[in-house]
């Protein structure tokens, strides 16, 4: 099946063609390559792991500000109703 992209910066076509250079590929070879492996292999799978595991992190850190927060509320209550 053939694809077609339209649209694509210079810069970047410039790019892959000196990376197709350096495989020794044709663009067309180097692209089916890296869409390829990205596809099989998601290449956005370690990046979403990565964020899933900062943002378990994030939650963890909201969660212990909370109850530390909900201590500390306690405890000026507790304070006011001393003096």
């Amino acid at each position: 099946m053939d694809l077609l992209i339209r649209n694509i910066d210079p810069v970047f076509v410039k790019q892959l063609d000196e990376q197709a250079e350096k495989q020794m590929c044709s663009r067309q070879e180097l692209l089916k390559g890296l869409l390829t492996i990205w596809c099989a292999d998601g290449v956005q799978s370690p990046q979403v792991a990565r964020l899933e595991r900062q943002l378990e992190a994030n939650t963890l850190h909201l969660k212990r500000s909370a109850t530390e927060l909900e201590q500390l509320t306690t405890l000026f209550r507790e304070v006011m109703h001393d003096d």
